[in-house]
């Protein structure tokens, strides 16, 4: 914990499977060309390297002002994509913000922090709360094709999913549950952007009517939410180890002190 940030990219972290699990416990999805994941389980080198890049992440507020090369965002990009979701409904996006005019009304929506403006890469990650509904026939599709579903299941499946959203509206609870989804993706991409040794900085503060509109999210057919914006690029700098508590303090067993 004490070690500085390192941002050397690692091929190893590059190379690992990236296996996507679903609500139901279901492994979906894998990383083009990536050796089996039981193979990095029982890597203790890759272990290793694999703790140091978590412990020595750090948010960055600099970047470099180079752009990052458009054939590694777009691998960053499919890696990011392969995170869990519930059901395997994938119903959350991310929104690339490239447009200066675009940028500077995020900026201004986010409360002027100068990474939006700076970093030359700029993600919103936009939660979905009923887009299962989009994405269920494409998802029904690829299952069908490849044989692990059937029509009946397929039904059986959405009937599954439509009671089970039902449930989170009526608790008012279907914008919480997207979030999830959407910080899910978020967290997979800091850390896929830490191998490549480009640095992030998350950023929650923003007026989310704002930043909505600056994106073209406020005329969604669907009421949609912005889990959290992210910057990314290569690192100016390297920011000093924070400190995080005692796990003592922070993790419990069985119960939570109140």
């Amino acid at each position: 914990m004490n070690e500085r940030a390192n941002h050397s990219e690692s091929p190893a972290a590059k190379e690992t499977a990236a296996a996507a699990g679903t609500a139901d416990g279901t492994v979906v999805t894998a990383t083009k060309g990536a050796a089996p994941a039981t193979e990095s389980m029982d890597d203790a080198a890759f272990r290793d390297r694999f703790a140091a890049m978590l412990r020595n992440r750090r948010s960055h507020r600099d970047f470099l002002p180079d752009a990052l090369p458009e054939d590694e965002v777009r691998e960053f990009l499919e890696l990011v994509m392969t995170s869990p979701s519930a059901f395997n409904m994938q119903a959350r996006a991310v929104v690339r913000i490239q447009d200066p005019d675009v940028r500077a009304a995020v900026h201004a929506a986010a409360r002027k922090q100068r990474q939006v403006l700076e970093a030359p890469l700029l993600l919103a990650f936009v939660a979905e709360p009923d887009g299962w509904e989009d994405t269920f026939d494409e998802v029904a599709s690829q299952y069908l094709a490849s044989g692990r579903w059937d029509d009946s299941f397929a039904a059986e499946k959405r009937d599954r999913i439509a009671g089970f959203q039902k449930q989170r509206r009526d608790l008012g609870r279907s914008r919480e549950y997207a979030l999830r989804d959407a910080t899910i993706a978020a967290s997979f991409a800091m850390l896929a952007a830490e191998a490549r040794g480009w640095a992030t900085s998350p950023m929650t503060g923003f007026d989310e009517e704002a930043l909505k509109a600056a994106i073209g999210a406020d005329d969604s057919a669907r009421d949609v939410s912005v889990a959290l914006l992210l910057a990314v690029g290569r690192p100016a700098g390297a920011p000093k180890d924070p400190g995080r508590l005692p796990l003592e303090r922070r993790v419990y067993v069985d119960e939570y002190p109140l």
